[in-house]
């Protein structure tokens, strides 16, 4: 069944600390940028990337 034509691409949110990947965070564009930007306030030492999520196969 695929997805319908509506629907974004999901995107993903990592928090690390130095080289260790401490958050894999997969959700909708909206959500994942809501999180980003909690995560940033809440940890400010931390580095947090999103980037889309690659296609499963």
């Amino acid at each position: 069944m695929s997805a319908p034509a509506t629907e974004q691409p999901l995107r993903r949110v990592c928090v690390w600390l130095g080289e260790h990947l401490i958050i894999d965070h997969l959700s909708d564009p909206a959500k994942a940028t809501w999180f980003e930007y909690a995560i940033q306030r809440r940890h400010a030492g931390l580095r947090v990337t999103n980037e889309p999520a690659e296609a499963e196969q």
